[in-house]
């Protein structure tokens, strides 16, 4: 490959492709355990995952950072990592009793998926706040999800009426805020957080639904980011050559925004990668699932007689991931033409993905010509 793509955007724009790459991904396992289970049986099965999340972080966070409890909590961390993991404008207001109101303007999920935000917002947070100072408690009192135009929660201590309201004489100024930790940190916790959820809410979805159930759930939303991905990408730098070279260079990409070690080697008619470190190793193997399709989606957008495979991987308790990028196999009709719950499936996820704002109305149309193809 003679070109690296992540070379030729800026801090901003690898950081929105990362970012919103797995808050996409995390809320669509969310919204198909929804779809599966209903919201009182998702909710059950995503709970314990998220309150183990919060409980971690705030460990964690202690730990990598030589602070007590205490100190964390006067940091506001969890503000900065709010603020890189919804993309939203998030200003604090503080009373003098210790209490505290959070809002979110602009945020990224936009609401889209109620019950991926309580697992965020309240589940996880609660936990997080908890494990710092039991008496703390985070109530949620406006969200996208419910309608209202931005998100509200009320941090104060349990049984505490609160003096804390959102007006300008509790507005805490941008300079009186702590200082946070260095941008570099910020940027791998948040990025860690946002992958552990997608790999929560795939976990309690394969909780409910089965292996195989939970992937054909799946598979279908991370076809579809692949396609609109290699779209993305293609249009974005321009009339490339639709070959082997732009596949990989795009699969490259995300796997270095996404901390993956990898090495790659181009050979006769295709390539094949090794993965030496992931931070999803320890995650279920339907994680590599749903990477495999993603991937497979940039080869249909890219140059469709592609595909990708992996042949190993450590989800699966084997010491490294190893894939392949090789010319696809025709297999008749099955190759040419998908079957028809398959095209209704698809069409169902980009209707409601252009619904959502996730993609354009270009985009739709090209996504849905290029599946009609198949």
């Amino acid at each position: 490959m003679e070109r690296n793509l992540d070379s030729e955007l800026s801090k901003e724009d690898l950081r929105e492709i990362c970012f919103g790459l797995l808050r996409e991904w995390w809320l669509a396992a969310t919204q198909a355990l929804v779809d599966e289970a209903g919201t009182e049986a998702a909710l059950k099965h995503l709970k314990p995952y998220f309150i183990n999340t919060g409980v971690a972080g705030a460990h964690n966070l202690q730990s990598l950072l030589g602070v007590s409890a205490e100190e964390l909590l006067r940091l506001e961390i969890i503000h900065h990592l709010w603020h890189m993991m919804t993309g939203g404008r998030q200003p604090i207001y503080r009373a003098d009793d210790g209490s505290i109101i959070y809002q979110t303007v602009d945020c990224a999920t936009g609401g889209i998926c109620r019950e991926g935000c309580m697992s965020f917002c309240d589940f996880m947070a609660n936990a997080y706040y908890g494990e710092l100072s039991p008496e703390l408690e985070l109530i949620s009192h406006r969200s996208l999800a419910w309608g209202d135009p931005m998100c509200q929660g009320l941090l104060s201590r349990h049984g505490q009426e609160a003096k804390v309201a959102a007006t300008d004489e509790f507005l805490v100024p941008e300079d009186k805020l702590p200082e946070p930790p260095e941008e570099e940190f910020r940027e791998y916790m948040a990025l860690s957080v946002l992958g552990e959820m997608w790999s929560n809410a795939t976990r309690a979805l394969v909780d409910f639904a089965g292996p195989e159930r939970a992937y054909d759930r799946l598979r279908f939303h991370m076809r579809h980011s692949g396609l609109s991905f290699g779209i993305r990408m293609s249009d974005r730098f321009g009339a490339r050559e639709r070959g082997l070279d732009s596949i990989l260079e795009m699969i490259e990409l995300v796997q270095i925004l996404h901390h993956r070690k990898a090495t790659c080697v181009r050979g006769e008619g295709g390539a094949e990668g090794k993965v030496n470190e992931c931070p999803f190793s320890s995650s279920s193997p339907e994680i590599c699932a749903q990477y495999e399709a993603f991937c497979n989606g940039i080869c249909e957008a890219i140059a469709p007689d592609y595909e990708f495979a992996y042949h190993r991987m450590m989800t699966k308790g084997e010491g490294t991931c190893s894939w392949a990028v090789k010319r696809r196999v025709q297999e008749g009709a099955r190759a040419t033409k998908q079957s028809t719950s398959d095209q209704l499936d698809a069409s169902k996820i980009l209707r409601r993905r252009l619904a959502a704002g996730e993609i354009s109305k270009e985009e739709y149309r090209e996504l849905r010509d290029l599946l009609l193809e198949k």
